[in-house]
């Protein structure tokens, strides 16, 4: 879809009234990348690979009788996925 002249002028001067204005956010939103299809389908794989993981090792760690073991599936299963989502959630501020 393409656009009209008179909206390209507008959108044009828009951003040059940002740059002008705040060159700081001006300079944020020509780095922000979107997010793609790709990108997230292997952020959620990750996840819940990193989720299921982290379930088993804190399994095994409770079959076997050691807490440190536990705890570190624990934090696999729980510390990754809220990373992610923290990194997601980051991008967007």
């Amino acid at each position: 879809m393409t656009l009209r002249d008179d909206e390209l002028r507008s959108l044009a001067q828009i951003e040059r009234s940002l740059t002008e204005t705040d060159p700081r956010l001006a300079r944020r939103l020509a780095e922000l990348r979107p997010l793609t299809l790709g990108t997230v389908l292997a952020m959620l794989a990750g996840c819940v690979a990193m989720h299921a993981s982290g379930i088993v090792i804190a399994v095994s760690g409770a079959e076997i009788g050691s807490p440190v073991t536990v705890v570190i599936g624990a934090a696999l299963a729980t510390g990754f996925p809220a990373l992610a989502v923290w990194h997601l959630w980051w991008r967007r501020r």
